[in-house]
């Protein structure tokens, strides 16, 4: 509703009301004489007349504030022209951008609510989270204040998330004197299971050329969690099976990716153990 019909309503119902009330406690119309009828009547028509001039003064100093108005946000605009052209953009452009951030945002804020192990195992779409970030960075887009505080709000969850999946980040495990897989799988501390031991040494290869030959001093890791693309064979899988699952290929055919990208711990392509830790090419 316009403000000028608003202040008319206004005006008129007060109006309404005191007539109202005026007649109904000062005048008795049986015993008033028609001059004196028709001078009140013409009393009360001034009035409105004068309300009406009110309006009609708050109606131009309506129309005049929204001139200014209007002069004031094409100004604005014109400002806001020069700087998308500074950018070599526009306005289209930076309300796309500011969409994309947004999207950015509610992805990375329900990475931050997964668990640290979920957080963890899935660092690969952590750092495409990351790369996303770094690609808007790039954009001369960013350079504006509200965007570059969404960039940093945005960039400060992510390490909110890097720092809630640390403790799910494999623990190590120093090699002392009489130390060999089987011995140190059994340990308390470590998987209580001496099966496992080829769970650290397919995590380690980078360090244990041969299962039956480790060194003092040596620093393994000991995952917790599978990590991103890694799986842990588990008793009855196989090539083709672990091939076949969805998060992996979908294709049970697809099984000799696996195998040769893990020839140094499975040497028979027939057969994987439980616990060992495959990695899983993308």
């Amino acid at each position: 509703m316009k403000p000028s019909k608003l202040i008319l309503i206004v005006i008129s119902i007060a109006l309404l009301v005191v007539l109202n009330s005026a007649f109904a406690q000062s005048y008795n119309y049986e015993e008033m004489e028609m001059e004196e009828y028709e001078a009140l009547l013409a009393e009360w028509q001034g009035r409105l007349d004068a309300a009406q001039v009110g309006i009609n003064e708050e109606d131009n100093l309506i129309n005049d504030l929204q001139s200014q108005l209007d002069d004031t946000q094409a100004q604005i605009d014109a400002e806001w022209g020069e700087i998308y052209a500074a950018l070599g953009s526009s306005k289209a452009e930076d309300d796309q951008f500011i969409g994309e951030l947004d999207a950015l945002r509610n992805d990375v804020s329900s990475f931050l609510n997964l668990s640290p192990e979920e957080i963890y195992s899935r660092q690969d779409e952590m750092q495409a989270l990351k790369d996303r970030l770094n690609g808007f960075k790039e954009n001369n887009l960013a350079l504006l204040t509200a965007n570059e505080t969404k960039l940093n709000n945005i960039e400060s969850m992510i390490l909110q998330a890097e720092e809630k999946g640390k403790p799910a980040e494999p623990d190590t495990y120093t090699v002392m004197r009489g130390d060999y897989l089987w011995k140190i799988a059994s340990k308390s501390e470590i998987y209580s299971d001496p099966y496992a031991w080829s769970r650290i040494y397919t995590s380690n290869t980078d360090q244990i050329k041969d299962a039956n030959l480790i060194y003092t001093d040596q620093v393994f890791r000991i995952p917790r969690v599978v990590g991103p693309n890694e799986h842990l064979v588990v008793r009855g899988e196989f090539l083709s099976k672990i091939s076949g699952y969805a998060n992996i290929y979908g294709s049970p055919f697809k099984w000799n990716k696996i195998y040769e990208a893990n020839k140094d711990v499975v040497t028979d392509p027939n057969v994987v153990y439980p616990y060992q830790v495959l990695n899983i090419p993308r």
